[in-house]
């Protein structure tokens, strides 16, 4: 803050203890365009010019406006009746402000699985609390001297030269570019409800764009806070969301990777046995849902060259096909297993064939 600006506070500050003894919203109005004036006189004065110069002493000019409405000379502070217990209007105001933000972030932080209905509840908390203290000015004086609202001045604004108050004035500068990045991710929540919420889309989507006016408004004029502060609280849920969901699909595709993909033996033929080490043939193969075994196609065979009906491609051992002067012959198998088959044992009727030429010239179809 520059020395032109602080020297507008204080003399703001000053005109507000010497009113402070007429109810707060007479002093919000006389402050509304008292604030406008002295911040468009402090442009204007020379290079050692103050403003004390030009309007006199804050005391004096609270009292130049006392007498122009009338109001009576300076005596104690006068008894305000909105002030008699804790909830006064400005504190009901300033705690809705703060319970809506605080649930607006926590419906943002599970919008994609929970109704962005939800959010209905802290907008009619905020305008409630809003129409509270909406005619008390621009300034909101009297939200800003709340015990509590100065508490969260006092800790926003470190000593001078420490860490703390070089960070905290390095956020301040990047607050344009928040005020960009909340408008994208508030469009990025929108984008990601427009499948499936086309209300909850448009909702969004409309927060998104006043969101980029309210930031340089509410800088100015303290009501637009209202919307300011949910808008960026709904954008760091959605933000949470974001890096949530972008986390369980990295580790998704980290444990995918940790597993070798299964690899899948095929087989050309089968030959089957019986308990007796007996070989079978014309044996039917199927699944545990009935479905047979590598039978991508019904049958196949030499259809319209071969005597012998197309074979169901389920049976086996398979025949092989062979290929003459351009006709098909189908060429009955072989009832013993290939020699590259490990010894079985003698069935009860003799020994088992010791080898045999496989098929192999057509493969099974998949």
């Amino acid at each position: 803050m520059n020395t032109q600006a602080l020297g507008v506070e204080h003399y703001l500050a000053g005109m507000r203890a010497a009113l402070d003894d007429l109810p707060p919203h007479e002093v919000a109005e006389i402050m509304e365009d008292v604030e406008a004036h002295v911040a468009e006189l402090s442009t204007e004065l020379g290079e050692n010019e103050t403003i004390e110069q030009r309007l006199g002493s804050p005391e004096q000019y609270a009292q130049e406006l006392r007498q122009a409405a009338g109001y009576p000379p300076r005596t104690e502070r006068l008894p305000v009746t909105t002030k008699s217990g804790r909830l006064t209007r400005p504190r009901v105001a300033a705690w809705g402000l703060a319970i809506a933000t605080g649930i607006t972030l926590l419906v943002a932080a599970s919008t994609l699985r929970e109704p962005v209905f939800l959010l209905l509840l802290p907008a009619v908390i905020l305008v409630l609390s809003l129409v509270l203290v909406h005619d008390r000015g621009p300034a909101q004086a009297e939200i800003m001297d709340l015990p509590e609202t100065r508490r969260i001045q006092q800790w926003l604004t470190p000593e001078e030269g420490t860490p703390a108050e070089r960070a905290i004035t390095y956020l301040k500068s990047l607050q344009p570019a928040w005020w960009l990045a909340r408008a994208g991710l508030l469009g990025l929540g929108a984008v990601l409800l427009a499948g499936r919420d086309i209300p909850g889309f448009l909702f969004i989507a409309a927060i998104a764009v006043i969101s980029v006016f309210a930031g340089p408004r509410a800088k100015v004029d303290r009501r637009w806070l209202w919307f300011s502060l949910p808008a960026s609280a709904l954008a760091v849920g959605l933000l949470f969301q974001v890096v949530d969901v972008a986390a369980n699909n990295l580790a998704y595709n980290t444990s995918r990777q940790s597993y070798p993909v299964p690899s899948v033996e095929t087989y050309e033929n089968i030959y089957v046995q019986d308990e007796n080490g007996k070989w079978l043939t014309n044996v039917l193969l199927y699944d545990q849902d009935g479905n047979p075994i590598n039978a991508s196609r019904q049958y196949y065979g030499c259809r319209g060259s071969d005597p012998e009906p197309m074979i169901p491609a389920n049976r086996y051992p398979r025949p092989k096909i062979d290929y003459e002067n351009g006709t098909c012959y189908t060429v009955a198998p072989s009832v013993s297993a290939p020699s590259s088959t490990p010894d079985t044992p003698p069935s009860s009727s003799g020994s088992a064939p010791s080898s045999s030429v496989a098929p192999t010239s057509v493969s099974p179809s998949k």
